[in-house]
C-alpha cells in the first residue's frame, strides 16, 4: 500500500501511505499533509499552540484549546489506526481525540482518552449500539514523550477489535464489562483533537506526528512509526 510520495520533516523521510487520511505532524502548523483535511479551532476555543523542543515542533494544549475538521470526516472503513507522539502529565479524564462530539453516544463512533476507567492509562473507545474499550496496561502520563498506535479491526471478534501500542510494544487490557462485538464502517462525523467536541474534557500537553490511517497498522509499521522511518 505504499506510494512513491515522500515528504521530508527535518532529516526524516516519511513515506506517504495510501490508506493514510489525516496527517498532523505539528511542524509549526496545523496543516494537514495529505491535503484530504482542513483543522479549525475546535469550538469557542483557542488553537493550541505550538512549542520547539530540540529541532521538532510539538502542539501544546492548555485544556481550553482543540482543534476539529471543519468538515465531517469519512474513514469509509471499518478498520482505523490512529498514531501519535505524546507528552502529558495529566490526571484528570480527558479527550485526546474523538470523532463526534460524543463518542460514547455517537453511533459508530471512536474516542481516544486518558485518566477514563483506568487511571494514568490511555484508553480507545468504540461506540456501536454498545462500547468495546481498552485501556494501556501502562502508565502513559510520566511527562515523557510516548509513542502510541491504537488499532480497531471491526471485522475481528470483540475481544480482538482494539489494540494499543506504546513505544512499539504492544500494551493492551481488555475491559471485560465493556465488550461489545461491533462491526460495519465508522460513522461520518467532525474530529476532535483535544476535547470532546471544543468544549469539555480538555487535554493539558502536548502531541506531534499525530496519524490516522483507515487499515489496522502492521507491527512491521508501528515499529517505523515509532522510529520515525514512515
Amino acid at each position: 500500500m505504499i506510494t512513491a510520495h515522500h515528504l521530508v520533516f527535518g532529516r526524516k523521510a516519511i513515506v506517504k501511505n495510501e490508506g493514510l487520511i489525516l496527517d498532523l505532524p505539528f511542524q509549526n502548523s496545523f496543516v494537514d499533509a495529505t491535503g484530504k483535511n482542513t483543522m479549525i479551532a475546535g469550538g469557542t476555543s483557542n488553537l493550541p499552540t505550538f512549542t520547539l523542543e530540540g529541532s521538532e515542533y510539538a502542539a501544546t494544549f492548555n485544556g481550553s484549546q482543540s482543534l476539529k475538521t471543519n468538515v465531517n470526516f469519512n474513514l469509509n472503513s471499518d478498520k482505523v489506526s490512529i498514531s501519535f507522539w505524546i507528552k502529558t502529565s495529566q490526571t484528570a479524564v480527558s479527550a485526546v481525540l474523538e470523532l463526534s462530539t460524543n463518542a460514547p453516544s455517537g453511533n459508530d463512533a471512536f474516542a481516544v482518552y486518558i485518566n477514563d476507567l483506568l487511571a494514568n492509562r490511555i484508553e480507545i473507545v468504540d461506540n456501536q449500539y454498545g462500547l468495546n474499550i481498552g485501556n494501556s496496561a501502562i502508565n502513559i502520563n510520566d511527562n515523557q514523550w510516548r509513542h502510541i498506535v491504537l488499532t480497531i479491526d471491526r471485522s475481528l471478534i470483540g475481544n480482538q477489535q482494539n489494540k494499543i501500542y506504546v513505544d512499539g510494544v504492544l500494551s493492551y487490557v481488555q475491559n471485560t464489562t465493556y465488550q461489545k462485538d461491533t462491526s460495519g464502517n465508522f460513522g461520518i462525523y467532525q474530529l476532535f483533537i483535544g476535547q470532546r467536541g471544543g468544549s469539555s474534557l480538555g487535554f493539558n500537553g502536548q502531541l506531534k506526528f499525530l496519524k490516522i490511517f483507515n487499515y489496522p497498522l502492521s507491527t512491521t509499521e508501528i515499529t517505523n512509526l515509532y522510529n520515525k522511518t514512515m
